[in-house]
């Protein structure tokens, strides 16, 4: 059988540390790179916050305009309409106020005729 020395046993000891002292570095490394990542993923997740804040602000916003401006153009309708019944019941009394001027004009020249 062979016997191992202990020189050659401390020798393979030496070199399994050194891999895994260099794989642990690999993996601190790439734990430094993870954090990184999160740092940024953090500052992004940051920023799409303060953008659907602002949309929504912006969007409930412009849903009360437009509501408002449809308030306003019913409104302005409705006036419109009351206005459109003050005109038609002006016009009517002067249409009547015409129809009577005409009857004693038509009556006026019926009797001058009668005269002649």
């Amino acid at each position: 059988m062979n016997t191992v020395t202990t020189e050659l046993l401390d020798a393979r000891i030496e070199t399994i540390e050194a891999r895994l002292d260099a794989r642990v570095l690999a993996i601190e490394a790439t734990v430094v790179e993870i954090r990184a990542d999160i740092r940024e993923i953090r500052a992004e997740i940051k920023s799409l916050r303060v953008t659907i804040v602002v949309t929504a602000i912006a969007s409930v916003l412009a849903i009360a305009s437009i509501n408002a401006a449809m308030y306003s153009n019913m409104l302005a309708a409705f006036e419109s309409r009351k206005d459109i019944a003050k005109t038609q019941a002006e016009v009517t009394r002067q249409v009547e106020a015409t129809a009577a001027l005409l009857k004693r004009i038509e009556e006026q020249a019926q009797r001058s005729e009668r005269r002649n």
